[in-house]
């Protein structure tokens, strides 16, 4: 049995009632064996529970349980287990289709390993050497805008951590808290940093934390994996769960949308359709959506504290097709990011991945910002 941090409790919430969780205790935990192993105990989702139950939270009203499979909490809402047949035909669940394909599409492709990476960076990501230094440094950028120190630090959708430059965000850090509606990713993550994580099986959208619990956030590449009209309410939910005086990191897309990749794709926009190949006929992969900077303006700066910066200009299209170590390719990515760093605001307007720098502060700041 995987130990748990005792704290626990302290920052952890039912996604379907938005009670505390407590833990049950073993003789109660003992009783759900029993009948997961009658096959006679089931998920809202009406999936019997079929993995060993050696651990359980329950929502502190009693209506919900939730298992912890190998130190992994599984909170989604579909996984749930009822404390009895009329709860479960009430709030009966199902994972929606998009969040559904993306957690299949990381459980059985994105997190496999493939040499020495994964196949989600292998198929999404420039690894080539001319294009090395400026990957890594844009990874660490994001560190810039963390406190150095906290207890808990929350990575959403943290994925097997899979760039070595991710565990240098929680360094100074008690607790990773890393939440994932990968199980595959969660598994992979614990290898990497064993008991300084909590591994939570949840979806963004409906975080199970309490309010203003973690000390920072990073969510990077998340937020467009998320169903259109949903996004939103995942940054509101990080904002949510932040302390106050405390800031976090998502970092997003603005995909075709951005000024900036229109301008420099241009030239290969206009050769892809000279040769007859129709864009709208390519099949996605994997479920993304990419908002336009309108919907930052209106849907997160208007109700989260946040501003705006740049990750990364170059989007894996231009870099893997325009830029290459015979036509000088390092010195024009460290020119790209010196420019990155004098103009962060307008290139993370323009620029195809921005970061929203969210902050919580008190009332009393809101108060004097009015006057």
């Amino acid at each position: 049995m995987t130990s748990l941090p005792a704290n626990l409790v302290d920052i952890l919430r039912c996604p379907m009632t938005q009670t505390r969780l407590v833990r049950l205790g073993p003789q109660q935990v003992e009783k759900l064996e029993r009948r997961r192993a009658k096959h006679s105990l089931y998920h809202l989702d009406g999936t019997t529970v079929s993995h060993p139950l050696d651990q359980a939270f329950v929502s502190e009203d009693g209506k919900f349980i939730y298992p912890v499979e190998d130190g992994i909490i599984i909170l989604l809402p579909h996984l749930a287990i009822a404390t009895d047949a009329e709860l479960a035909a009430r709030y009966g669940e199902r994972l929606g289709v998009e969040k559904k394909s993306v957690m299949e599409f990381y459980d059985r492709i994105g997190w496999q390993e493939q040499g020495q990476t994964f196949t989600d960076a292998a198929r999404f990501e420039d690894l080539r050497p001319v294009s090395r230094d400026y990957i890594h440094k844009c990874h660490l950028r994001v560190g810039r805008y963390l406190k150095p120190r906290g207890v808990y630090l929350l990575d959403a959708a943290s994925g097997p951590l899979q760039y070595p430059e991710y565990l240098t965000y929680s360094q100074g850090y008690d607790y990773r808290i890393c939440a994932d509606i990968s199980f595959v990713a969660l598994r992979e993550a614990k290898k990497k940093i064993g008991k300084k994580g909590i591994y939570i099986l949840c979806d963004v959208t409906n975080l199970p934390l309490q309010d203003e619990t973690v000390d920072g956030f990073v969510s990077l590449h998340t937020i467009y994996h998320i169903p259109a009209d949903e996004q939103a309410t995942a940054v509101r939910e990080l904002h949510r769960v932040l302390k106050t005086g405390r800031t976090g990191v998502v970092v997003y897309s603005w995909g075709g949308h951005s000024p900036l990749t229109k301008l420099l794709m241009l030239p290969y926009s206009f050769f892809k359709r000279s040769l007859g190949k129709d864009k709208a006929s390519e099949e996605k992969e994997l479920f993304y959506f990419h908002h336009k900077y309108a919907w930052y303006r209106h849907e997160i700066r208007r109700q989260c504290n946040s501003r705006l910066a740049v990750w990364r200009s170059l989007s894996v299209a231009f870099l893997k097709r325009l830029v290459h170590p015979h036509t000088l390719g390092k010195s024009f990515l460290l020119f790209v990011y010196t420019l990155e760093d004098a103009f962060p605001s307008f290139l993370g307007r323009i620029g195809h991945y921005p970061m929203f720098i969210i902050y919580r502060i008190s009332a009393a700041s809101k108060s004097k910002d009015r006057t």
